[in-house]
């Protein structure tokens, strides 16, 4: 005879689980926007991430057909997502959400394990809802939420060091904390930190033995060492270190320069007023966490710890000056952690005060109530809008769709051999078409930098082009795609006006209207040429019997 439930007892289990229910809801929220604008365009990034990644599962290594200045861990695990869910936007942003959702998952157990569930169950949901912010560019996949991912993981098994510290654990720890540099340069802050951390609880722990503690902290900074030693192993195996070298630190260290000091505090007011212009009553929350940690005796062993990784999160956006929306993803999890202190913190104060009194849990209801707010400001971008005109909504002035009907296009036109060259900082067409580039530089702002290298990129892109001479070229003429200023070697651009003379004009894509006229083709395009510049433009080879050469430069 089976047992049957009660109602109070199914009753009494959701009450006292009420904070894991309510985590819960929220992060099915969140997947259910991102499900619903699983089709959002690719934008830029994403589309370098996913034509770095295409290449790797198809035997290419990084850098070899695409250059740029990151690490390619992002590349990695684009490669990962595609094997899993395929070469899709829809498929890398199926990977994006299970990322996204198990790094949230990852802050409820610590919040849990440092306070209570309440804490566990408002760092989770701050981060599943901030990381979908549209001002932070949440909805795509930078390569700062796979960051933010690793760093978490790193975290949890760091805190697992606190109760009970073993080499494995530690090597683990550190490991992670590695491959969050991997995906994003700027989190070797927070792997900097957390080996100031690590050794400095281990040293302090003098009922183990100095041999052990040593073991301990060697071995956390052996796992923090391995990711990127093994990756420039395997770029050394695969003949492109060279090129990894020159990007990634050559290069790396003139686009940090680029920008100056003194417009720096600006600049970051600036983006930051932007980032928090619509749901600022969260941040509040979170910046509160720095000051009501102190007033919670709870906090008293990992205080100066989460304030650390709070520290080192936020000099993860400073590199350059730049201070782009995305760079502050990977300062969600402190965030968060924050939030849930304060929120938890002050529960705990009004319970002592309140008592039994049901006025006690005001400060939850506060943050649901904030919570609210939030999802619904959110409303129009993550529930209504289509797609397209979603990422119309928050990238406008780019042309992330009309790169997707380009790609589809060439796709359309294309043989295994077929070469493409985008004139402009649109890797997307490369992916979305399957055709592999003529030119490594997948981005041409680098060309247009006040930068000691810029006149040779030139050179080589230029090169590049006429060696490959591909069957089709896309000049994306708009700013966004060039930023040029009034500084920049214009020699490209003198370069395209003589060397298209060997194509023709065969496409000619907008964003006036981006949907009722998807593109203008053949004839049309032609003329419309005539009449119109700003867009992407679609050319295609001459035939051989063209009696037109390609000039020598």
């Amino acid at each position: 005879m089976t047992e049957s439930v009660s109602p109070s007892a199914r009753s009494g289990y959701f009450h006292r689980h009420w904070a894991w229910w309510f985590t819960v809801a929220v992060l099915v929220l969140v997947a259910v926007v991102r499900i619903r604008l699983l089709n959002y365009p690719l934008e830029r990034d994403e589309g370098e991430y996913a034509y770095a990644g295409q290449l790797m599962l198809q035997g290419i290594p990084p850098y070899e057909l695409a250059y740029n200045m990151k690490f390619p861990g992002t590349y990695a695990a684009y490669a990962f997502i595609m094997a899993l869910f395929g070469q899709t936007p829809a498929g890398i942003h199926v990977g994006l959400m299970c990322m996204t959702t198990l790094t949230a998952l990852m802050l409820y157990w610590l919040g849990k394990k440092m306070l209570d569930p309440i804490a566990g169950m408002v760092a989770a949901t701050f981060y599943a809802v901030q990381s979908a912010s549209p001002l932070m560019l949440g909805l795509s996949g930078h390569a700062t939420h796979f960051a933010a991912f690793f760093a978490t993981a790193g975290l949890c098994l760091m805190w697992k060091t606190r109760q009970n510290v073993n080499w494995p654990t530690a090597a683990s720890a550190g490991f992670m904390f590695g491959a969050a540099i991997l995906m994003k340069q700027h989190a070797m802050f927070i792997c900097a930190w957390a080996a100031i951390a690590f050794t400095w609880d281990c040293w302090r722990n003098v009922q183990v033995p100095t041999s052990k503690r040593l073991w301990n902290i060697i071995s956390f900074c052996v796992g923090a060492a391995m990711p990127l030693g093994i990756c420039c192993l395997l770029l050394w195996h695969a003949g492109v270190f060279g090129k990894f070298w020159f990007w990634t630190i050559d290069y790396a260290r003139q686009y940090v320069s680029v920008l100056s000091v003194s417009t720096a505090g600006l600049r970051l007011w600036s983006q930051l007023c932007f980032i928090s212009s619509k749901d600022y009553l969260i941040w509040m929350i979170g910046i509160a966490g720095l000051g009501l940690i102190w007033f919670d005796k709870r906090a008293n062993k990992m205080r100066l710890w989460l304030l650390g990784f709070a520290a080192a999160s936020t000099l993860t956006t400073v590199p350059g000056f730049y201070f782009r929306e995305h760079y502050f993803l990977l300062t969600l999890p402190a965030m968060a952690l924050l939030a849930g202190c304060a929120v938890s913190g002050t529960h705990q104060l009004w319970k002592q005060r309140a008592g039994v009194s049901r006025i006690k849990d005001w400060p939850v209801w506060g943050y649901a109530l904030v919570l609210t707010l939030i999802i619904l400001v959110r409303g129009v971008t993550w529930f209504i809008l289509p797609p397209a005109q979603a990422s119309i909504a928050i990238y406008g002035g780019n042309l992330f769709f009309e790169a997707e009907i380009a790609a589809a296009y060439i796709q359309d036109h294309s043989t295994s051999d077929t070469r493409v060259a985008v004139l402009g900082s649109e890797p997307e067409i490369y992916f979305l078409s399957h055709v592999h580039s003529a030119t490594g530089y997948i981005y041409t702002y680098a060309l247009m930098e006040p930068q000691t290298f810029a006149p040779q990129m030139q050179d080589e892109m230029i090169s590049e082009i006429e060696r490959a001479s591909p069957e089709f070229i896309v000049f994306a003429n708009l700013n966004n795609s060039w930023l040029r200023r009034p500084t920049s070697d214009p020699k490209i651009f003198n370069w395209w006006a003589s060397y298209r003379t060997n194509y023709t004009t065969i496409g000619f894509l907008d964003t006036d209207p981006p949907v009722e006229i998807p593109g203008i083709w053949g004839g049309e395009a032609r003329l419309f040429a005539k009449t119109h510049d700003d867009g992407l433009w679609v050319y295609e080879r001459n035939k051989p019997s063209s009696n037109s050469a390609a000039p020598q430069n």
